[in-house]
């Protein structure tokens, strides 16, 4: 056996621990390996040991660091957050890998900003106040939008949806909240939570429109006002179990009344122009959504909570947009098994792989190439053809790119990032208390992006 390929004594615990914190089962680890199931379940059971090659390979597909393998026992981790995700039981599907990835990062991202503003002697201030479900959420949005201060004359006065999320996030972090953006399976989630005495945060899904970006960032807000936070989809506000079902009531209740205010909508010129009727046309909905910089669904919604709409019509209406909204989502060209991922390698692309999508139907050239900037955008280019492959945890998806796809990575770094964060990072280097590739690590980046980067904290601040 070559020296690279020894075996290695781990604890089966610990490979046990690794997988499950992912939550991939062993079927899906033994396909991204092209070994079988039973391999991987002798590894788990000790009848078996691996390589240090294969146990490369898991740190990598776990996202852990080598040393991780060799502790003598499972770490202990904080639980997942509450799962407060509304769907029927039927669709209450478990969190995929994308999901905990994603909840691991965020809470290293809070522990980070602790550490440093300790180490930097930065005071963080946290003052968002504490409610409860007696608590009428009407009473507490309004008491909520005093204390941030922005009235609705300057809500309406925002041009563009943009401007509205940028100003409602920076207002959070005024009170001491983390707000970070990052890519999540819509389907599974629209954002989540986690209270932190210290120093909270509200984690916003980046793939969704920016409209639900802005519903979300108020309800898990509602979540830090609870002290409940947790994992939500808000769709609808039947819960699993009373509990749930009340406390996304209330987030949802809470969102709405803060961003369309009681009397501000019963104000509104077109309101007041159909004060006597109980349904409402798309455009009345999106002339009222246009000021508010809300959706047609808030407006909606808050036209049912006042009484001026019924539930029974606004089913109707969500129904219809909901279909609506299935006929605009893109569809993919072609979809290959996840037995192909391990062929996803930035450079060349593999003639595997050539192969995989002639069977498709989908014709690439030897001078395809794979070009990666991170995880989550992965890019084939040929010659003047561009595609996207997106990973749904059960298949590869291959859609068509537009024009212009390309991301810009240091202002992607400070959208998901946020400013706070960022720029607390930069401080802490420029005191020396963190290294330059310190900064690169915890921000996400490559190094050579971080002077892009700090030029543009620089500007923002």
């Amino acid at each position: 056996m070559p020296p690279q390929s020894f075996e290695v004594d781990v604890e089966p615990k610990v490979l046990i621990w690794a997988r499950e914190s992912m939550g991939m089962n062993r079927a899906e680890v033994a396909e991204r390996f092209e070994l079988s199931e039973n391999m991987i379940k002798k590894w788990e059971s000790g009848q078996e040991k691996p390589t240090i090659v294969q146990i490369q390979k898991l740190a990598k597909i776990y996202k852990r660091p080598l040393a991780a393998f060799f502790l003598p026992e499972p770490p202990e981790e904080p639980p997942l957050p509450n799962d407060f995700r509304t769907l029927p039981e039927e669709r209450r599907k478990p969190f995929s890998s994308k999901t905990r990835l994603a909840i691991r990062h965020t809470r290293r991202l809070q522990s980070l900003a602790i550490e440093l503003a300790k180490s930097t002697d930065s005071e963080i201030h946290t003052n968002i106040g504490r409610a409860s479900l007696s608590d009428d959420p009407e009473i507490v949005a309004n008491k909520t939008r005093e204390q941030i201060g922005i009235d609705i004359q300057t809500q309406f006065a925002w041009k563009e949806d943009d401007d509205a999320f940028k100003e409602w996030r920076k207002a959070a972090e005024r009170l001491g909240v983390l707000v970070f953006q990052l890519p999540l399976p819509v389907e599974e989630t629209r954002g989540f939570s986690l209270p932190e005495d210290t120093l909270p945060a509200i984690v916003l899904n980046e793939k969704d429109h920016i409209r639900a970006r802005i519903f979300s960032l108020f309800h898990e807000y509602g979540h830090l006002l609870l002290d409940t936070g947790g994992i939500c989809n808000w769709e609808n506000q039947n819960g699993p179990s009373k509990i749930v079902g009340s406390v996304e009531k209330f987030c949802n209740h809470f969102s709405g009344a803060f961003l369309v205010p009681k009397d501000a909508l019963l104000n509104h010129r077109l309101v007041k122009s159909r004060a006597n009727t109980s349904k409402w046309s798309d455009k009345y909905l999106r002339g009222i959504a246009r000021d508010f910089k809300v959706s047609r669904e808030v407006i909606l919604r808050r036209l049912v909570t006042l009484e001026l709409a019924s539930w029974d019509f606004y089913r109707m209406k969500y129904k219809e947009w909901k279909e609506e909204r299935e006929v605009q989502k893109p569809k993919y060209l072609l979809s290959i098994g996840m037995n192909y991922k391990g062929y996803l390698k930035e450079g060349p692309i593999s003639e595997v792989l050539i192969d995989g999508f002639g069977n498709n139907n989908l014709i690439l050239t030897e001078d395809a190439k794979i070009t990666q900037e991170d995880d989550e955008n992965l890019e084939i280019k040929d010659k003047n053809r561009k595609y996207w492959i997106k990973d749904n945890g059960m298949q590869l998806e291959i859609y068509t790119l537009r024009k212009g796809g390309r991301q810009n990575i240091p202002r992607k770094c400070i959208r998901e990032n946020s400013i706070p964060f960022v720029s607390l990072v930069f401080d802490s280097y420029r005191k020396e208390k963190i290294t330059y590739n310190d900064v690169a690590d915890y921000l996400g980046i490559r190094t050579k992006h971080i002077p892009k980067v700090e030029r543009l904290i620089e500007a923002s601040v």
